[in-house]
């Protein structure tokens, strides 16, 4: 006898077609979205960059992730490849914005460091070095030379090495930074304040042309009694203080190397 009827296996598999469609488009999104950034044959493939992402939530991860990188000895461009797309791949930062900031600073000294640091799971260290690579990168887009992202110096007063975060040049000008993206509402301990312009200080006094050194935070702080204490610091020692987003910033710093 001929019925109408659909047998139920059939309809099961007509409704399962669009969500396997739909699984499919979103794979493939996935995948596209941490393909390689670099030329080279030696990228790693997707599917590590996968698994080297959920090793960064483990104890130590980033130092896991660092063995497991030195022992297959990957070109100095794949490495910088790896870090970027790992922090793709924890939407740490835009397909987009990662792009622009690869084809950028890709070689520039501490780049590659400072995107190890991006990809742990401490968000305040996260949050400060990409604040750090976004500086830069928007610098590098107003025709700044990025010299270095977190050039290690050593000031003679702090017990161990220290950085200046960010080496600008532009034109006969040289700019030392030491940025910090804190909220409004965050007090940066006044010792370590102080330390951090000495440090400053003494990279312009080692350095034989013409720096002019620059203490940046992303958000002003609200209180003003505060603001007054940071800027009479800034003040005594010659450090220009400016706040804004890293675009604000680098307007500002312009500015600076115009008129000083």
């Amino acid at each position: 006898m001929i019925t109408n009827k659909i047998p139920i296996f059939l309809v099961l598999l007509l409704l399962a077609i669009p969500q396997a469609d739909a699984f499919w488009g979103f794979a493939a999104k996935s995948t596209a979205k941490i393909a390689k950034l670099t030329k080279s044959s030696k990228a790693l493939p997707d599917d590590e960059i996968i698994r080297l992402s959920k090793l960064s939530d483990e104890a130590n991860g980033i130092g896991k992730i660092g063995k497991k990188l030195n022992d297959l000895d990957l070109p100095h461009d794949v490495l910088e490849d790896t870090y970027m797309r790992i922090a793709i791949h924890q939407n740490k930062v835009s397909r987009n914005e990662a792009e622009g900031m690869f084809t950028r600073l890709s070689n520039t000294p501490g780049f590659r460091t400072t995107l190890r640091k991006v990809i742990g799971n401490n968000p305040m260290g996260t949050a400060g070095h990409l604040n750090e690579l976004r500086i830069a990168d928007t610098a590098s887009r107003h025709r700044f030379k990025v010299l270095n992202i977190g050039e290690y110096f050593d000031d003679g007063t702090k017990q161990a090495k220290t950085d200046i975060d960010i080496v600008l040049k532009k034109g006969t000008k040289y700019f030392a930074i030491e940025a910090k993206s804190n909220a409004p509402t965050t007090i940066i301990p006044m010792d370590r304040y102080r330390a951090d312009l000495d440090t400053l200080v003494t990279y312009k006094m080692k350095h034989p042309d013409v720096l002019i050194p620059i203490f940046t935070i992303t958000n002003k702080p609200a209180d003003p009694r505060y603001l007054k204490l940071l800027q009479l610091e800034a003040d005594k020692r010659n450090v220009q203080l400016i706040f804004g987003s890293p675009q604000e910033q680098v307007v500002k710093i312009k500015l600076l190397g115009d008129i000083l």
